[in-house]
């Protein structure tokens, strides 16, 4: 039989209903009581039982990690196996389960019993039935990844800043000739990627053109399709460099390039979004934008946690700056010769 809560109630001295008090972060407890208690339950190695406490507090103590795309698109990204860890290692240490959905028959389930105390929701787009249905429910939910409305807390990278940076580097490095390789216009990432991609243009007095591939999903696969049509069919020149609004985009846009015997970044100079683990092993090694997405999951988790515990949540919405990485895929046009022109 495992440690129980009354083996750590004895071996602090006071009664079980402290040890719960402490366990469950309720008042009462003095603070050397508190710390003594939380010393036992680590040399002692106690894990409260979730159950147990679920039903003293009605709660499931579950966390749904939901989104409407399909679970290879958000489980098969690394940006996004990233945030997970973030999320998992705060529900960890607050006793949660975490309940993955990404069908929608799970999803009206889950909505339709309650079946979580919370939502982190995942890749969501603007036409999706879900918001309104979760909006119904008064599940607590936060939206993790770009989102434009104010009906949820939302934390999300800096994606209209970061693809604006991106381009205002390229500039600095000589480029005249950029394009973006975007996701699908109904993500709401992707609008603000189109909208700092077009900014940075504006402001270096380019003018507004056709100057976007537009992928249909955020995936390296449709990324590689799109981008090899690009170079087959379209009687546009390749540009010098291309800014993609992920990194999953470039690795596709970078396999297409080697097939077709387009240099990078001699040729084609490339900046990817996201930073995930894979850009330091691609040939040549990705120049980024990184953001801190194990922070961006913590955050997320926290906040959630908080307004299931029925705190005020004081900032709605939560983003995080986006950082240039430069690696090899990006040429100095200004250079020739080793001098600078």
């Amino acid at each position: 039989m495992g440690i129980r809560i009354k083996d750590v109630a004895k071996a602090a001295g006071v009664s079980t209903a402290t040890v719960s008090r402490v366990i469950s972060g309720k008042p009462g407890v003095g603070l050397e009581t508190t710390e003594r208690i939380k010393n036992i339950i680590s040399e002692m190695g106690y894990r409260p039982n979730v159950s147990a406490r679920g039903l003293a507090n009605n709660q499931t103590c579950n966390i749904g990690i939901v989104s409407p795309r399909q679970g290879d698109t958000v489980f098969g990204n690394p940006f996004f196996t990233k945030i997970f860890e973030g999320v998992s290692n705060v529900l960890d240490k607050n006793q949660y389960n975490m309940v993955s959905s990404f069908t929608y028959q799970h999803q009206q389930y889950l909505l339709e019993n309650h079946a979580v105390d919370g939502i982190l929701l995942f890749s969501v787009r603007e036409s999706d039935t879900l918001l309104s249905q979760l909006k119904e429910s008064r599940i607590p939910t936060i939206v993790v990844g770009s989102y434009e409305e104010e009906d949820f807390p939302n934390v999300c990278p800096d994606d209209r800043g970061g693809i604006y940076s991106a381009v205002k580097y390229l500039i600095s490095q000589g480029h005249t000739q950029i394009e973006l390789v975007n996701g699908p216009s109904s993500a709401f990432k992707s609008r603000l990627c189109k909208e700092g991609f077009e900014e940075a243009m504006v402001s270096n007095l380019f003018k507004r053109n056709d100057s976007t591939i537009e992928v249909s999903e955020y995936d390296s696969m449709a990324s590689y399709k799109s981008f090899v049509e690009r170079i087959k069919n379209c009687p546009k020149p390749l540009p010098t460099a291309i800014v993609c609004a992920s990194d999953y985009l470039a690795f596709g846009v970078m396999k297409a390039a080697h097939e077709f015997g387009i240099r990078i970044p001699e040729d084609l100079s490339i900046i990817g979004f996201g930073d995930v683990p894979f850009t330091n092993f691609t040939n040549p090694t990705l120049t980024t934008m990184h953001t801190n997405l194990l922070k961006i999951g913590a955050t997320s988790a926290e906040m959630l946690i908080s307004k299931i515990n029925g705190s005020k949540i004081r900032k709605l919405k939560r983003i995080f700056p986006m950082e240039l990485i430069e690696r090899q895929s990006v040429k100095n046009m200004n250079l020739v010769g080793g001098t600078t022109l």
